[in-house]
């Protein structure tokens, strides 16, 4: 058996011994003892020309694992050159270079090396054919497109194909073409050359132009060439600002929101249509079978207002507590299924009317903070496992506000609440805390922000990058930390990977808000939406509401204005991403303003399409596993291939009260690899908690694909 056999064969043994590593555990390092020849051997090529594919060679240990760093050594033999004389292991294990064949037709190696390890040298061997025979004639097999959007990344149904023949009309295999401008003002982006197969055809995968008006294209081999027509017309207002859609119609205000594995929405508010002072019941919407107005009732026995939530690994959604009336709350636990279907599970020692649930990466889930029955702030965290909630009491007595900003920190497995209070912390659900109980808190940094950020908003936008925006402006709000009268337009961002991380100033909005929504993207911005610029618990004022869009780019750290929804969302509005990389935003109210003014009710949403959605084609996403495990490579399917750069998922939204308390985000390594881009799943559950996630796939311009989803496990 070969350790390539091997490794493929032990992964199930791996998963299983992985899971029972505890946070805290030491995992050392593993020992390299072998290299083998992954894929790249027995191509062939013409003399001087580059091999089609790379070569790559594979690092194991005794047990058949990858071990990435290690240093590969890599000598072209009978002429030519590799990309890289050394090159480091990744994380699957695998190092490439590229071979260009050196001037002499026949055999040439490559060697790859490690000192020590079985198997070392490795030999590729290729076959260098003589000159290519001079192309005779060039014809246009597929035309690019006849119109395309300036900078728009072609399709590959209209990347262009030409037929390369020499003068005797046989094809000629081996041939370089050229892409260029003939005419016209604009530039030609992406990979300008493409080789000729064994039956003379050359496929350009990744072309487009950036300009606008008429431009002629030429396609060039030799002294042979062949021209087309494409008309570029300039990018839409929505490529800057992005689009809203209608308002659409809910029979309640969705101010619950998560997005089920199976692609449907479920949803609840604090009151049924019409009547006052009753239970909000659960609906679930399929967005593909017609608007969310008529939906049946979920039936439960409690009422989930102002509950937690969060989906499970295995799917299902955790409700925790929920609404025995305002600031007080009820012990409940429930469970529903992907398609809804609700399960009654062991009540909690404590009630609980606004917590944060979050999944552990070993799959537990965590229960923090809110009120219970009495309306007394909860201070001792609950944890299911095996089954069944355990008190945290090591926490002692630290007031924790309503709906904690908590993640999982990927350095260590622990818990790090974000805010909204000014100093954040690290909590360790396996510690030993005040008075010898189980549970311990940890100080953290302090925000920039000197005062309490009250229903403001937080993401982690990537893996361990923590952003946290608005909020404030109440200044009766119970929090030990100072308050002002004045919502914040400012930001703060933080790096949990850093060896002593702390919270770094990053551009403010163009607008104060209050009760606003900050949702991941696919191309890894910050999207932010709704809310209200004035002060007090929640201001109704249409004047102070703010409909417009905000998006923040993480490379820059600043922000950009989009367009503006018609609806005046505040106060218990949500904003949920959708498979199909739009943003749903919806809901407000269900709430009094006053003890007799209520917040106005919108039982409806809209949605927004982010200004990548008007840049041309997208990429498409053929075939994907539907779940995958830690640190596997995976093969995802697409006819983009060649235009893909980068790779993310985004665990499915859960979203209540200014603050999704499931989604978070990682960007994939991957390798291109004929039809299918090769990706890598994080190596550990901290760096991506279990569950469902959206993976979408972009091109250069960040157009992402729509999204599938995936389960890790």
């Amino acid at each position: 058996m070969t350790r390539l056999s091997q490794l493929r064969s032990g992964a199930l043994a791996i998963l299983l011994a992985a899971t029972s590593l505890t946070c805290g555990e030491n995992v050392q390092p593993t020992v390299p003892t072998d290299i083998e020849s992954f894929s790249g051997d027995g191509q062939t090529g013409a003399i001087g020309s580059a091999l089609p594919n790379p070569l790559t060679v594979l690092v194991t240990d005794g047990s058949g694992n990858a071990v990435p760093g290690v240093s590969v050594s890599w000598a072209a033999q009978g002429g030519g050159s590799v990309s890289s004389a050394t090159v480091t292991t990744g994380s699957n294990g695998r190092a490439s270079v590229n071979r260009v064949l050196g001037p002499t037709p026949g055999e040439q190696t490559t060697t790859a090396s490690v000192a020590g390890l079985q198997g070392s040298p490795v030999t590729f061997l290729a076959t260098a054919t003589e000159d290519v025979p001079p192309p005779g004639t060039i014809e246009i097999s597929t035309n690019p497109p006849v119109s395309a959007l300036t900078g728009e990344v072609f399709d590959p149904v209209v990347q262009p194909e030409v037929v390369v023949k020499d003068g005797s009309g046989s094809p000629v295999g081996g041939a370089e073409v050229t892409a260029s401008i003939a005419s016209g003002s604009g530039t030609l982006e992406g990979k300008t050359t493409a080789t000729t197969n064994a039956s003379g055809v050359a496929k350009f995968g990744d072309l487009g132009i950036a300009g606008t008006g008429d431009h002629t294209l030429e396609f060039t081999a030799g002294t042979a060439s062949v021209t087309s027509s494409v008309t570029l017309s300039a990018l839409p207002p929505e490529a800057t600002s992005g689009k809203w859609g209608p308002v659409v119609n809910w029979d309640i205000v969705p101010l619950h929101m998560t997005l089920m594995p199976t692609g449907k929405i479920l949803a609840w508010g604090k009151t049924n249509p019409g009547v006052t002072d009753t239970m909000g019941m659960p609906r679930i919407w399929d967005p593909s079978a017609g608007p969310p107005s008529g939906l049946p009732e979920i039936h439960v026995d409690d009422m989930l207002f102002c509950a937690g939530h969060t989906l499970m690994p295995d799917g299902r959604l955790m409700v925790s507590g929920g609404h025995r009336q305002d600031d007080a709350g009820i012990k409940t636990t429930y469970f529903f299924s992907a398609n809804g279907a609700p399960q009654k599970g062991p009540d909690m020692a404590n009630g609980r009317w606004y917590p944060t649930v979050t999944v552990l990466d070993d799959g537990r889930v965590l229960t923090m903070a809110g009120r219970n029955e009495a309306g007394t702030v909860v201070t001792t965290p609950e944890i299911w496992e095996n089954g069944a909630w355990q008190a945290l009491p090591g926490a002692g007595t630290l007031d924790i506000p309503y709906y904690p900003r908590n993640f999982v920190d990927p350095k260590n497995g622990l818990i790090f609440y974000a805010g909204e209070r000014i100093q954040s912390r690290w909590f360790n659900v396996d510690g030993t805390g005040v008075g010898g109980g189980r549970g311990i808190w940890t100080p953290g940094p302090s925000h920039i922000f000197g005062f309490n950020r009250d229903y403001g908003s937080a993401v982690m936008y990537d893996e361990g990058k923590i952003l946290v925006v608005g909020g404030a402006g109440n200044t009766s709000w119970g929090t030990p930390d100072p308050t002002t009268g004045t919502p914040t337009a400012s930001a703060e961002v933080i790096d949990l990977k850093q060896a002593s991380p702390s919270w770094q100033s990053t551009g403010s909005m163009a607008n104060r808000r209050r009760h606003m929504n900050a949702t991941v993207l696919p191309d890894g911005q910050v999207l932010a939406t709704g809310g209200t610029q004035g002060g007090g618990f929640v201001n109704i004022s249409q004047g102070n509401a703010v409909k417009a869009a905000e998006v923040w780019n993480p490379k820059t750290g600043q922000w950009t204005t989009l367009a503006s929804n018609s609806v005046m969302r505040i106060y218990h509005s949500v904003s949920l991403l959708l498979p199909d990389g739009s943003v749903l935003h919806g809901a407000s109210g269900d709430a009094m303003a006053t003890p007799t003014v209520p917040v106005p009710a919108e039982r409806n949403h809209e949605i927004f399409q982010p200004p990548y959605l008007f840049k041309g084609a997208r990429p498409t996403i053929s075939s994907a596993p539907s779940s995958v495990s830690y640190g596997e490579t995976f093969s995802v399917a697409t006819p983009n291939a060649a235009q893909i750069t980068e790779v993310r998922w985004i665990r499915l939204g859960s979203v209540t009260h200014a603050f999704d308390a499931s989604q978070q985000a990682n960007t994939l390594s991957f390798v291109v690899n004929g039809g299918n881009v090769e990706v890598t799943a994080p190596a550990l559950p901290r760096q991506a908690p279990p569950g469902h996630y959206l993976l979408f796939v972009l091109n250069r311009n960040g157009v992402p694909s729509a999204g599938k989803i995936i389960r890790v496990q």
